[in-house]
């Protein structure tokens, strides 16, 4: 331990230029490390801001004297203020969102017009909606527009109002169709006459998450109807894959379904009466008889429908009139069914399944001692097993024309690359924690660079020069005894010429470090 603190300090006084260098390069690391150590930790305040935005919030920030740190659109404050300060800023309407809200009709003056109060109220509202919209946990922030007609004094003048919606996602985030839907019917509802249909959305990578209902053409399926396919399809999948699984092992089963479904929409009305089972219902009966005077006879005409004078008399052949009615009304009641049928969408119409079983493998040895691997199908009573447990999984209809194929056949072993779906996804760094990981980072690198430019040098030269001290104290003594006397030391073998030109070569390098060898020998002599 003496002699390497000897070295050192022989080091330092021969070397003072390295020696302060190294000094240098240690105490500004660890400066660096204590200053930034001491300062006040920042936390993020607001991050992915617009421009705008972000020059309202630091020119706040300036006024109210916080100390900030920016880096690219975030804004950092020292961590124990960072709640106060978002409070503060948001008492004075900050951040805005990139659009303003009806805090627009905060500061408004008397001589506005008409149009004015408009344009501000369609501001007003698109800035709202946009700020709700980026409430969403996968969107950073979006914008709407919309388009408002004027209203007609006809209903036939009236025109359809419209709305489009872009949204930027958050990196590696995606929107769900259940949340595209939320944010079409949040538009639609904010608006007077706006359906949903009317409202688009997409988004910055310029993909549209909304699309055509298709029911103007009722020839073309719709995609919410595609979807609804899709689903039946995709669930009697992983229910007959989970199943058949189970038995024959995993991924060994490979099942495929086609599902027709009904996407008529069908409203009946029937009224079926039965003609046997009518009842009276109402019965009514009516007889009538009249008994009258003489019946004019004789030649018709004028005079024989004269009346007869007071003296004339009667003829002698006339007789009195009678007359007899009978009616009769019976009103039956039918009995009458009436249905008013709604089937439903989206009933399945026939089912098509196919599902593929790997066989079994056994391994054996060929003439050379290789081992392979020998396939062997299924037996047809155990695919026949299979069959039975699919049609009662999928619930088979022999009458709506369902099809069941259950087939055995050899699987590749070997995956290609096409069959291999990668969904990375894009790492997204929390932006809070990127003035730690600078903080830590830069002295970790310090540190590193300072241990591998300089330590390490300095130690491996260190190590050399006591190697060649251990050489001097290993060599001196017997060329010293050697030479007592005054005589010449023999030239000896070619490994001792070699000995006595690296002792040279050492003395010459290192002269103090052989004297101070030298006088701890006569010291202890």
């Amino acid at each position: 331990m003496d002699k390497l603190l000897e070295s050192i300090i022989s080091f330092v006084a021969k070397r003072p230029a390295v020696t302060l260098a190294v000094a240098a390069a240690a105490i500004a690391a660890i400066a660096v490390s204590v200053l930034w150590n001491q300062g006040p930790e920042y936390q993020t305040l607001y991050a992915q801001l617009s421009d705008e935005d972000s020059g309202a919030v630091i020119e706040k920030l300036k006024e109210k004297r916080i100390p900030y740190s920016v880096d690219g659109s975030t804004i950092s404050v020292p961590a124990d203020k960072v709640y106060e300060t978002r409070m503060e800023l948001a008492g004075e309407g900050l951040p805005q969102g990139g659009g303003v809200g009806f805090e627009i009709f905060d500061k408004t003056s008397f001589g506005v017009t008409d149009f004015v109060q408009k344009v501000n109220y369609k501001r007003a509202l698109q800035g709202e909606l946009a700020r709700t919209i980026a409430q969403i946990k996968e969107v950073e922030s979006a914008r709407v527009h919309l388009a408002l007609p004027e209203k007609g004094v006809f209903l036939d003048e009236q025109k359809k109002a419209r709305a489009s919606v872009i949204v930027k996602l958050k990196p590696g985030k995606e929107l769900s169709q259940g949340q595209v839907s939320s944010i079409v019917h949040l538009v639609a509802n904010s608006t007077d006459n706006l359906k949903p249909q009317d409202v688009a959305v997409v988004d910055t990578a310029g993909r549209m998450w909304t699309r055509e209902s298709g029911g103007e053409n009722p020839l073309i399926l719709s995609s919410t109807q595609l979807e609804y396919k899709k689903g039946i399809e995709n669930d009697y999948e992983q229910r007959l894959q989970s199943m058949l699984e189970k038995a024959v092992g995993v991924n060994k089963v490979v099942a495929r379904v086609s599902a027709e479904v009904d996407t008529k929409h069908v409203e009946r009305t029937e009224e079926r009466f039965d003609p046997d089972g009518q009842v009276v219902r109402s019965e009514q009966r009516g007889k009538e008889k009249s008994i009258g005077g003489t019946v004019a006879l004789g030649v018709p005409g004028v005079l024989s429908n004269m009346p007869e004078t007071a003296q004339a008399q009667a003829p002698a052949n006339s007789t009195p009139s009678q007359s007899q009615r009978q009616d009769e009304v019976i009103n039956y009641e039918i009995s009458k069914v009436t249905s008013h049928v709604v089937e439903p969408i989206g009933s399945i119409k026939r089912l098509t399944v196919s599902v593929l079983v790997d066989g079994t493998y056994q391994t054996v040895k060929d003439a050379d001692g290789k081992e392979a691997r020998n396939y062997t199908p299924r037996a047809d009573d155990e695919l026949a097993k299979y069959t039975e447990m699919v049609k009662g999984a999928v619930g088979f209809d022999e009458s709506r024309g369902d099809v069941i194929s259950v087939v055995s056949a050899p699987f590749e072993q070997e995956t290609s690359e096409a069959e291999v779906v990668a969904t990375e996804k894009e790492y997204y760094f929390p932006p809070q924690l990127v003035p730690v990981a600078m903080k830590y980072g830069t002295v970790l690198l310090i540190t590193a660079l300072t241990l591998i430019f300089v330590v390490r040098p300095i130690m491996k030269r260190l190590m050399q020069e006591r190697a060649a001290l251990e050489e001097i104290q290993h060599k001196l003594p017997h060329a010293l005894a050697a030479g007592q006397g005054g005589a010449m030391l023999d030239a000896g073998t070619d490994a001792d010429k070699d000995s006595v030109n690296r002792l040279k070569g050492v003395v010459k390098e290192n002269p103090q470090q052989v004297a101070m060898v030298l006088k701890n020998w006569i010291k202890e002599k």
